[in-house]
């Protein structure tokens, strides 16, 4: 009984606590001087471009240094093969991100988006301004 008198006074106080919602109530401008940015579709698609490029560029960097330590090997035969393996997976992995590329780009033309320019509605447009 005490739980159920102590249950109804604190509904009692939170429904008298709490504010109305207004859901007609249009927001007529939206402030976007706090937001970093403002389509979330150029940033994804920024970030894609960034992300191939950054692959590519460290594929190629692996490949000069295992050059590099394929040149310094010597004659060890050892050093030699780790300088090959190096090399070989850094063209796989490049290989990789050629691949990547390509199939995003068949599937932008294919499906008929592209994903390098994809545009999201901004936060001007889904506020209603």
């Amino acid at each position: 009984m005490r739980r159920i008198a102590t249950l109804a006074a604190s509904a009692a106080a939170f429904l008298s606590l709490a504010s109305p919602a207004f859901a007609q109530a249009a927001i007529r401008s939206f402030d976007s001087s706090g937001i970093p940015f403002l389509d979330l579709g150029k940033l994804l698609s920024n970030v894609l471009a960034l992300l191939f490029f950054f692959a590519a560029l460290m594929a190629f960097i692996f490949i000069i240094i295992g050059g590099i330590q394929w040149i310094t090997a010597g004659g060890d035969k050892i050093a030699a093969q780790a300088a090959r393996d190096r090399i070989t997976a850094a063209v796989v992995g490049l290989l990789i991100v050629v691949a990547a590329f390509a199939i995003t780009t068949i599937l932008s033309t294919v499906l008929g988006i592209n994903l390098f320019e994809f545009e999201f509605p901004t936060a001007e447009q889904t506020a209603g301004a």
